[in-house]
C-alpha cells in the first residue's frame, strides 16, 4: 500500500491548499509553479512549520516515513531544485534553497535539534544516522562576495558541494563553510569552525580552525 501522499499545486486549487495545510499543523505556500510536494502520510510536522516556494518551477519536496518535525523551515528561491529528507529523521530548523539546479538531502535517522542548512552555489547532502546538536550553521556558500584588488578574482567561491557522510556528530555551536566534506564516523566538537574537508574518517576534529585533535574514536548516542 501507498503510503505517501502528493501535492501537486495547480493555480485553481493554489489559494485553498495553505489553509487546508495549517489545519494538519504547518503551512504551505507556493507562488510558483509544477512544483512537487510529497510527504508521508506519518510524517509529524508541528510548531508552526512553513513550506514556502518562493517562486521558480520543477521544485520537488520529499518527506520520508515516520519523521518528526518541529519548527521545520523549508525556503525554496529557484527552479530545478530538491529537498530530500529520509525515513524516520528528526529534525528541527531551516532548509533554504536559493538558485537553480540545487539540492538537500538528509539521510536516513539522521536527528537535528537546531540546524541551518543553506545551499546557495553548490548543493548539501547529510548521511545517515548522524547527530546534530543545537546552533549548527551548514553553508554551502559565503553569499557576499570577496574579490582581489589587482586581479578581479574572486577570493571565496564555492566550488564543491557541502557533503557529510554517515554517523557524524556534530556538537553544539558548530559552523560548517562552503566545499567542506567531513568522512563518516567523525567527532566535530562544540564551537568548531570547519572549513576544510576532514578525509580522515572517525577522527575527532575542534578548533577555529578545525583541526584533527584525535583519530580511530567511535561515538554512540
Amino acid at each position: 500500500m501507498n503510503q505517501k501522499k502528493t501535492v501537486t499545486l495547480p493555480p485553481i486549487v493554489k489559494t485553498l491548499l495553505p489553509k487546508y495545510f495549517y489545519k494538519q499543523r504547518f503551512l504551505l505556500q507556493d507562488n510558483g509553479h509544477v512544483n512537487h510536494i510529497d510527504i508521508a502520510k506519518d510524517a509529524r510536522i508541528i510548531g508552526n512549520s512553513v513550506i514556502t516556494i518562493r517562486k521558480g518551477h520543477d521544485n520537488q519536496i520529499t518527506i520520508g516515513e515516520h519523521g518528526k518535525f518541529n519548527k521545520l523551515k523549508i525556503d525554496i528561491n529557484g527552479s530545478h531544485n530538491q529537498i530530500t529528507i529520509a525515513d524516520h529523521v528528526k529534525f528541527s530548523g531551516q532548509l533554504l534553497i536559493v538558485g537553480n539546479h540545487l539540492h538537500i538531502h538528509i539521510g536516513a535517522r539522521t536527528t537535528a535539534i537546531d540546524c541551518y542548512i543553506l545551499a546557495r552555489d553548490k548543493s548539501v547532502t547529510i548521511g545517515s544516522a548522524c547527530m546534530i546538536s543545537r546552533g549548527i550553521e551548514i553553508r554551502a556558500t559565503d553569499v557576499h562576495k570577496v574579490y582581489d584588488i589587482d586581479s578581479n578574482v574572486r577570493l571565496n567561491d564555492a566550488h564543491a558541494d557541502v557533503v557529510l557522510g554517515d554517523h557524524i556528530w556534530i556538537a553544539a555551536n558548530v559552523t560548517i563553510s562552503k566545499n567542506v566534506s567531513i568522512a563518516s564516523g567523525c567527532i566535530i566538537a562544540a564551537g568548531a569552525f570547519v572549513n576544510k574537508p576532514i578525509e580522515t574518517p572517525n577522527c575527532m576534529v575542534a578548533g577555529t580552525p578545525a583541526k584533527i585533535i584525535r583519530q580511530n574514536v567511535r561515538w554512540e548516542r
